[in-house]
């Protein structure tokens, strides 16, 4: 487990190993595979198990970029914060009608698993360990409204095991990073219905989440090698995430 995990993480680490234009070729496999889940999701009457198995990697991968992104600029935290939390705060009632019947109406979006981990840093750089332990705080408030759709504690513990992959300071820091990444890859998806349906919660859901991020960061480095520029506009992710719930949501009243 740990081993995929670091495999998933060595291009990312190393400077000069995946290009600006690589990054955004990552970020567009994301958006591809979150279209293809929430299809699935709100408009089909019977979910497909392999849109549900692609959709698996869109997650890891935002969070992955986020982790790479978040910590290259320390005295900006607090504006990455503020920006996210502005972000999340819009899209919140486009994410409710649309996930209306789907989850509960007090479920809160993925934009607010980064709005809080951002929070987090921006804290610890500001005030250190009490900084941290207010952080710490927020997060166990959201634990519970992240729940239902945007992973909870999983999801909050894959941002803030990636971040210290990536931007840890010493080995020790890293490798603790890669067995919380891992452990919290494991449970992101289904491990609540291992017991019960073990085949098709492996084959269609942990699977997917371990292995489809590593294809995907893998095939974006062969396609776009160094030197290639980056073609996404910036902040791109944030209206492309509010604008195909917004869609979805006019599809799903006229379909």
């Amino acid at each position: 487990m740990n081993q995929v995990v670091s495999d998933l993480l060595h291009p990312l680490q190393t400077p000069g190993k995946i290009s600006p234009a690589a990054l955004d070729m990552v970020k567009m496999l994301a958006l591809g595979a979150m279209l293809i889940d929430h299809v699935n999701t709100l408009l089909l009457t019977t979910p497909e198990p392999l849109m549900y198995a692609l959709g698996r990697m869109a997650f890891p991968l935002f969070t992955l970029i986020w982790a790479m992104n978040v910590q290259c600029t320390p005295e900006r935290l607090q504006k990455r914060a503020n920006r996210l939390w502005i972000w999340a705060a819009f899209t919140q009632p486009v994410f409710s009608l649309a996930f209306a019947g789907h989850q509960p109406w007090w479920a809160l979006n993925i934009l607010f698993v980064f709005a809080g981990v951002t929070q987090l840093l921006a804290l610890q750089y500001r005030y250190g360990k009490k900084g941290l332990m207010a952080g710490i705080l927020l997060l166990g408030i959201l634990v519970w409204p992240l729940s239902p759709a945007s992973y909870g504690l999983s999801g909050l513990m894959l941002a803030g095991g990636l971040v210290m992959v990536t931007g840890g300071k010493t080995p020790g820091v890293q490798r603790t990073g890669v067995i919380v990444s891992g452990l919290s890859l494991c449970s992101l998806n289904g491990v609540s219905h291992l017991l019960g349906l073990p085949a098709d919660t492996l084959l269609f859901a942990m699977l997917p989440t371990l292995v489809l991020p590593l294809m995907a960061v893998s095939l974006s480095i062969q396609l776009c090698p160094d030197g290639c520029p980056r073609f996404m506009p910036r902040n791109f992710f944030y209206i492309a995430y509010a604008g195909h719930l917004l869609i979805l949501l006019i599809l799903m009243h006229v379909w």
